[in-house]
């Protein structure tokens, strides 16, 4: 594998994850509503939007104009893992420092959109209650710090997910033949 394109991973990684606690901030700081409606949205907008932008530009700039599917994968992967990993880290910041009183909220949207969902596939009440019960613990963990650690898999899976399609939009093979003049 390259190491100067993983090193751009890494870098364009760490400036979309600023992007993105950016994007949260300017979310939370308009209303909580904001915070939880339209910044999961824009934020996978604008971090997609920024990732191939930056790879394209470092496809161009640094690699002759091209890169191949498993080259675009893993800067894919790493950017993501650390745009991801630094949006989880601020998401802890903001539910135990910043505004603790927006885990309740947060799990009580997460508990009715869960229960809205459940009631359409199942009709015994006992296991609609006992799945909203461990989705609310589960909630409640992913606002610990060592939560950031513990789902550092999931975290990994989800970059890597996105990486498959990212990585699409950034390989350019090399013509197989010289065009003669």
């Amino acid at each position: 594998m390259n190491y100067d394109l993983n090193k751009k991973g890494l870098l364009h990684g760490a400036i979309i994850g600023l992007v993105g606690i950016g994007i949260s901030l300017v979310a939370y700081l308009i209303s909580s509503d904001a915070y939880f409606s339209w910044r999961s949205i824009t934020l996978m907008i604008v971090s997609f939007g920024l990732l191939i932008y930056l790879g394209r530009k470092e496809r161009s700039e640094n690699h002759e104009g091209y890169l191949t599917y498993a080259e675009a994968y893993w800067y894919s992967g790493i950017a993501f893992f650390i745009m991801i990993y630094f949006n989880e880290a601020f998401y802890i910041f903001v539910f135990n420092v910043l505004n603790p009183d927006l885990q309740d909220i947060f799990i009580q949207k997460s508990i009715e959109s869960t229960e809205q969902m459940l009631l359409l596939f199942e009709k015994d009440m006992s296991k609609v209650d006992e799945s909203i019960s461990e989705i609310e613990r589960q909630v409640r963990n992913s606002f610990k710090p060592f939560s950031l650690i513990a789902n550092s898999w999931q975290i990994l899976m989800q970059a890597m997910v996105a990486a498959l399609i990212a990585a699409l939009f950034l390989r350019k093979s090399k013509p197989l033949f010289e065009a003669e003049d």
